[in-house]
């Protein structure tokens, strides 16, 4: 009885918000900041390759390399959510195309957020251990870096292309919908705690921590003259991983609060 409930709840759920204007707002919203988003890439791009001291120093390299990702997930991802939401379908209604649009996006997903839990732990050390990890700079600063996106692509590809299920793909909804490893009770958990959730947490408490100690330490910060140069790593930081906070955090919270009661709105709101 309670099950039927439930069901016809969520049932009710797609009257409860008006999907098709989301759908228009979210359409119009990619088109107008896509082209500015790829035209800004390529002015960072050509601005680095001029002036080489630029990529050389560390605390720009990891800010370098997401942008890199936001490039990728523009012009190789974003097209093809734009030409669902224009249409209604997938672009390509195959299996093929939909494991590749779900690698693509959860895969550029996955390092986003890794890349900037490293950033954060990173500005830290740059800030306070300058010299440790200048001296430690490939197994701190390029190992990880490369290890994160390594690692996000590998468990993708084998969760969607080699687990032993099928999925079962819906052409009418966006990305195909889900890929059929996320349903599993332990693996789906497991992954979204460890890429999405983890990463999350590791942003959002290095900047509170980093916060803290640039406020408390201000003072002797003046006397050596480096207040500023600190200051503008740390808002650089802030920059970057403000978008993070903007778009992620209500998708983790609207997901923690479903696993612990399942709410017809925040359900749709989770699906679409």
């Amino acid at each position: 009885m309670s099950s039927s409930l439930d069901n016809s709840s969520i049932a009710i759920s797609a009257h409860i918000l008006n999907w098709e204007l989301s759908k228009k707002l979210t359409f119009w919203s990619l088109i107008i900041l896509i082209f500015p988003s790829i035209i800004g890439s390529f002015l960072v791009f050509y601005g680095v390759i001029r002036k080489k001291e630029i990529r050389h120093r560390i605390k720009n390299q990891l800010v370098l390399l997401i942008c890199v990702v936001h490039f990728v997930q523009a012009v190789f991802e974003l097209p093809f959510t734009i030409i669902y939401l224009y249409h209604g379908t997938v672009p390509v209604a195959s299996n093929v195309f939909c494991d590749y649009w779900q690698i693509l996006i959860t895969t550029l997903n996955m390092a986003t957020l890794e890349l900037n839990a490293h950033l954060s732990i990173e500005r830290y050390l740059l800030i306070f251990h300058n010299a440790f990890i200048q001296r430690y700079s490939i197994s701190l600063h390029y190992v990880p870096a490369f290890f994160l996106i390594i690692v996000a692509l590998l468990f993708t590809f084998i969760c969607i292309v080699s687990y032993p299920c099928k999925s079962t793909y819906d052409y009418n909804a966006v990305v195909c919908g889900v890929a059929c490893f996320t349903l599993n009770p332990i693996l789906g958990p497991i992954g979204w705690l460890i890429f999405y959730l983890v990463p999350l947490v590791i942003i959002v408490v290095s900047n509170l921590f980093l916060i803290i100690q640039v406020t408390l330490q201000k003072r002797r910060m003046l006397q050596t003259n480096v207040w500023k140069k600190n200051l503008g790593m740390t808002l650089q930081l802030f920059a970057v991983t403000g978008v993070l906070y903007v778009s992620w955090l209500p998708i983790i919270l609207t997901s923690v609060i479903n696993i612990i009661h399942l709410t017809p709105v925040l359900f749709e709101l989770q699906a679409n």
